[in-house]
């Protein structure tokens, strides 16, 4: 009777103290949250081409089936943990490497987008088989964001950010780019990114060269676009944003020539309008075919490059959850991307 008496007068206590941790924990993350927004605030006020640091990374492209390959057996060899955030995820050899490192013990937890535009039930078979794997999936919080539109990876210590979604066809069809890389700084704002997004919480950290929607991406973009003094190559899925297009259509005016492969109309019927907007204002717009262009990319005076899941549209830089990169661009680098745009829309003979 007596240690019915003391646990009845104890439990307002623990319910008492487990409220109080929790609201603390609740305010906690507030005030973090209002940190960090002030601090990115503060970073973007100050940001300019030469805070892009430099970065080692490997940058690879497709269509090449090898670049399958070499992201399975990345995930093969894993022994810690494989995060995945990425819109579409549908390709076999990939769904069946995450299920293997989840057999191995390996710390696997992937965020889908739950709405795929123009096709809902995408990515639905994929969250249920990694679910009955025992993989740790969730879908996007779509109160955060339109949708959670990021191409990431972290695999162990490596990240790699590609502006390409997890399908046979970005492999095999598109014109995609991957960043492989190992910062240190990077990588732990990606892995707090996708740890946040994974929780459906809301988070406001980047680094200098990160990308990330809707954070500092229109900033850096256009930051980017407007240092630009010799030229600007851009490859784009598709267009559709006022203030992108009125920094292009400065630099044209000030004899910046400025020269955008894109998706063909017909992979992308919105292009047509696109097309002929940004054609009148002196922009030489290249259109392909084959590969299908999916990539999004900057190369600006074959100095600073942008890879990354935005495109340029105000949906992308404003409202979606979205990742990319800035970097100081390598020799190698601007001869294999010039060489790779040349390929996928020549100039135009006249």
């Amino acid at each position: 009777m007596f240690r019915k008496n003391i646990i009845f007068l104890l439990a307002p206590f623990f319910f008492l103290s487990s409220c109080t941790n929790e609201y603390w924990q609740f305010h906690e993350q507030k005030t973090k949250l209002t940190e960090q927004k002030q601090e990115t605030t503060q970073t973007l006020q100050d940001f300019s081409v030469d805070k892009i640091e430099p970065r080692s990374v490997k940058i690879l492209t497709t269509p090449d089936k090898k670049v399958l390959d070499r992201i399975v057996s990345m995930i093969d060899g894993a022994k810690q943990q494989v995060l995945v955030e990425v819109y579409i995820l549908t390709e076999k050899r990939i769904i069946q490497a995450l299920k293997d490192a989840k057999k191995r013990g390996v710390d696997v937890r992937v965020v889908l987008e739950k709405n795929v535009f123009g096709g809902t039930t995408i990515n639905t078979k994929t969250f249920k088989t990694l679910q009955t794997a025992g993989v740790s999936v969730t879908y996007d919080n779509s109160k955060l964001y339109n949708f959670v539109h990021t191409k990431l990876l972290i695999i162990d210590n490596t990240y790699i950010i590609t502006t390409g979604n997890l399908s046979y066809s970005s492999f095999v069809y598109n014109r995609e780019f991957y960043v492989i890389g190992t910062d240190g700084a990077d990588l732990q704002t990606l892995q707090n990114i996708f740890s946040a997004d994974f929780e459906g919480r809301e988070i406001s950290e980047s680094t200098n060269n990160l990308v990330v929607s809707p954070i500092n991406s229109r900033k850096k973009i256009e930051t980017l676009l407007t240092s630009a003094h010799k030229d600007i190559f851009l490859y784009a899925e598709n267009f559709w944003d006022s203030s992108i297009l009125d920094i292009l259509t400065q630099k044209v005016s000030d004899g910046i020539p400025v020269t955008l492969c894109m998706a063909d109309p017909s992979k992308v019927p919105s292009n047509t309008e696109a097309i002929a907007l940004l054609v009148s204002k002196g922009i030489d717009i290249r259109t392909s075919k084959k590969p299908i262009i999916h990539a999004k990319s900057a190369l600006i005076d074959d100095i600073y490059s942008y890879l990354g899941s935005e495109n340029y549209s105000t949906n992308s830089l404003d409202n979606n959850r979205e990742i990319g990169i800035l970097m100081r661009s390598s020799p190698e680098f601007v001869k294999m991307f010039h060489s790779v745009f040349e390929s996928d829309c020549p100039r135009t003979k006249k």
